[in-house]
């Protein structure tokens, strides 16, 4: 932690960042409001979008955490002079009921103006995807990042999708109607030394599953120690939650924005945290259960759906093999309702297959599982009895030539249809929620590892595709839905 003179050079190094950003800053201003005039430590002013924005920040410099009183009195000066946010900078932190009372606010919590200098911005610069004609068809178009991006998991934000790119290791924000970057978020670096050359270079943790929830990007880090919370109107890292395990696994938020629920992928426990003071509490998995590639919260109901890879029982038997399965988890009454054993057993054996991605539909009330290395394709299961009731299977195309499934890693809904990213197969395939007859399969290129993940905004299905550095636009009006 860098050490400040005194709070007038904490003030002045504040204001400075956002100098350096083309901001206007005045320490010390004095802004008039409705009931009266205040005594601000930062005034920020800046133009987005065309329009004026102006935001109130206090800098703590104690040598305590700073108390909830704090965040409701920066609530009251916000409203009073009509400011667009307010911001608290403590190098020290928050106490817990500082969390709670921003949540849900325009309120930020800030802790370190360092970490805030380094992760955030509030220029918009935009950057074009670059139209690719490599391939294309009359219904869809592929767009390339800029420079070495390799899109990976997305997340619908509004009308714009969160972009993760692991290759170099941040988050893009992206406006689909006019296929720009909106915003980089950039994450955090370690040094390593390669091996080869024993040289020194710096690496980026990988960008893995992303939730939103009271106002803030919940994300985990493949291969770090961290979830991270990044505050969405400043884009700035604002906490690091060092969960044991690390933050390789899945999450999700609840429907309210209160809590997220992060099933790890190294542990054999998943955590349930407030989205607020960052409070956690760990849960084990059912039984003999490891590893978590998937994890859906219920859009009504207080239950958690966790894909567990290994470690199941089908009518209290394991297997030789993976025993892959679904785990029902009562939020309210903190305990587990129900397993549905999700692997096939095969000449006496589990095979190897793992629940990769899980989407609820509310029309039918089932739940769907993507499988991974399954024959079965994708599960039905029944959202009340938490029965399996079918199953939808793909049959590989001429483009998968070495895999007898062909994994569906993703899949969403649009209207009465169910749209699934089929990775072996290199397609889309769009089918009917009533018959599950494939209307169309559209193919997508082929490329090592094949489409990654999707999300329908609009009348647009958008869909990652790592190793062609892209993205595709799928126009859905223009299928013969």
């Amino acid at each position: 932690m860098r050490e400040f003179a005194d709070w007038k050079e904490y003030q002045e190094e504040t204001a400075g960042f956002f100098r350096r950003q083309g901001c206007t800053a005045e320490v010390e201003a004095r802004v008039q409001g409705v009931r009266a005039e205040h005594r601000i430590d930062v005034y920020v002013s800046f133009l987005r979008h065309g329009i004026k924005c102006n935001w109130v920040i206090e800098c703590k410099l104690w040598n305590s955490r700073v108390p909830k009183e704090k965040v409701l009195a920066l609530k009251s000066i916000v409203e009073d002079v009509g400011a667009d946010r307010g911001l608290i900078i403590s190098e020290e932190g928050f106490q817990p009921g500082a969390y709670d009372a921003a949540r849900g606010t325009n309120i930020t919590l800030v802790a370190s103006i360092d970490e805030f200098e380094r992760t955030a911005s509030t220029l918009a610069n935009e950057i074009k995807l670059i139209r690719s004609s490599e391939i294309e068809g009359p219904i869809f178009s592929v767009f390339n990042f800029p420079g070495h991006d390799q899109p990976h998991t997305l997340l619908k934000h509004g009308d714009k999708v969160l972009v993760g790119n692991w290759q170099t290791g941040n988050v893009a924000v992206v406006d689909p109607e006019t296929r720009t970057i909106e915003r980089i978020i950039e994450l955090d670096k370690y040094e390593a030394i390669f091996h080869a050359t024993n040289q020194r270079e710096i690496r980026s943790y990988q960008p893995g599953s992303m939730a939103i929830a009271d106002g803030k990007l919940f994300l985990g880090q493949v291969f770090s120690e961290f979830l991270l919370s990044i505050d969405l109107d400043t884009h700035a890292v604002v906490k690091r939650l060092t969960l044991p395990g690390g933050g390789e696994g899945q999450v999700t938020a609840s429907p309210d924005g209160r809590h997220i629920y992060f099933s790890s992928n190294r542990v054999e426990q998943f955590f349930i945290v407030d989205s607020a003071t960052y409070e956690f509490e760990a849960v084990s998995y059912p039984g003999k259960g490891r590893g978590s590639m998937s994890i859906l919260t219920h859009p009504h109901k207080p239950l958690l759906y966790i894909g567990i890879q290994r470690g199941g029982a089908k009518n209290g038997k394991s297997y030789f093999g993976g025993n892959s399965f679904l785990a029902i988890y009562d939020l309210n009454a903190r305990k587990y309702v129900g397993t549905v054993y999700l692997a096939e057993i095969i000449n006496g054996r589990s095979d190897d297959s793992a629940p990769i991605c899980i989407s609820y539909d509310e029309v039918r009330n089932q739940i769907y599982v993507g499988m991974f290395q399954s024959m079965k394709g994708i599960y039905k299961i029944d959202g009340d009895t938490n029965e399996i009731v079918g199953n939808i299977s793909f049959a590989p195309n001429s483009h998968n030539r070495h895999f007898t499934w062909v994994d569906p890693l993703a899949q969403t809904f649009y209207k009465d249809f169910i749209l699934s990213v089929n990775r072996n197969n290199y397609e889309l395939a769009i089918l009917r929620k009533d018959s599950e007859a494939v209307i169309d399969t559209i193919f997508l290129g082929e490329a090592p590892n094949g489409p990654r993940d999707l999300v329908v905004v609009k009348k647009e299905a958008i869909i990652s595709y790592p190793a062609r550095n892209s993205l595709i636009f799928v126009d859905l009006d223009k299928i013969a839905l």
